[in-house]
């Protein structure tokens, strides 16, 4: 679980939260065969306390981009600012390798990458023990889920495209997913090297809009919600078949650990 700087966040009180309610969902597993391995530059203010939380503190430099001049990258096109996401990225993929570094202690069968603002299921590490066989999954369906709110969007076929809480790997084939050391690619649609198979349940939420992602959140709440239909027709019936809309039941709540960090819970 990797956690960015202090010194770059918009508030560090609330990624503190976030973090503290993604170790809550990890911790809430319904088999003890699991570690969560936090590594981060400072430690997060964070009151709860499991005995399968491990800290590791590194001191990486905090990855802020000097120049003024917006510069545009490959891949990055996105944002105006991609140099600055791209050193973000580069930080990210040197902590989730460094807690991956760490964990070999453990003799782990297969490993996750979990973005700290976050939740995972329950059935995770029972589902691995199970099927410890295996090379991976990947969670082609996940919810997404705007801070505060009732309501989740499901992704029934592309959520490993949207957060990197969306691969479960065995451990030695992680190196797979990291061709590139600077990024964690997550993104794929077929992995040569390794049998990944989709998740047969939803495995996690992602969650936006909370003032932390890498990402602009709206932008990408922009492309779940917004089509113009005279203009768009096509895009809309592809939202239509990808996109789901769900209420936040109490049995999602109890699986995912999901609460809205800014309120009660």
């Amino acid at each position: 679980m990797p956690v960015k700087s202090k010194e770059i966040t918009n508030s560090w009180e609330i990624l503190s939260k976030l973090v503290e309610r993604c170790v809550k969902s990890a911790c809430n597993q319904t088999s003890p065969n699991f570690r969560v391995v936090v590594v981060c530059n400072e430690k997060p203010n964070i009151l709860f306390q499991h005995p399968h939380i491990y800290y590791v503190e590194v001191d990486f430099p905090v990855p802020i981009y000097k120049d003024t001049e917006p510069e545009r990258l490959k891949g990055y096109d996105y944002a105006l600012h991609s140099k600055e996401i791209v050193m973000k990225n580069a930080d990210k993929a040197r902590k989730i390798l460094t807690g991956i570094e760490f964990s070999q202690q453990f003799q782990p069968s297969h490993i996750m990458v979990v973005d700290c603002d976050d939740c995972v299921s329950k059935k995770l590490a029972e589902y691995v023990h199970r099927h410890e066989d295996g090379d991976g999954w990947v969670f082609r369906k996940g919810y997404i889920y705007r801070e505060n709110s009732k309501i989740l969007y499901m992704n029934t076929k592309t959520f490993n495209q949207t957060t990197g809480t969306s691969v479960i790997i065995k451990y030695g084939l992680h190196k797979l997913l990291f061709e590139n050391p600077d990024l964690y690619a997550h993104s794929f649609n077929v992995l040569p090297g390794a049998n990944i198979q989709p998740l047969p349940f939803v495995g996690a939420v992602y969650t936006i809009e909370n003032g932390e992602n890498i990402l602009a959140n709206k932008q990408i709440t922009s492309q779940i919600i917004n089509t113009n239909l005279m203009k768009d027709i096509g895009s809309l019936i592809k939202k239509i078949f990808k996109y789901r809309l769900v209420f936040l039941s109490k049995s999602i709540t109890d699986e995912f650990g999901l609460y809205p960090c800014g309120g009660s819970h």
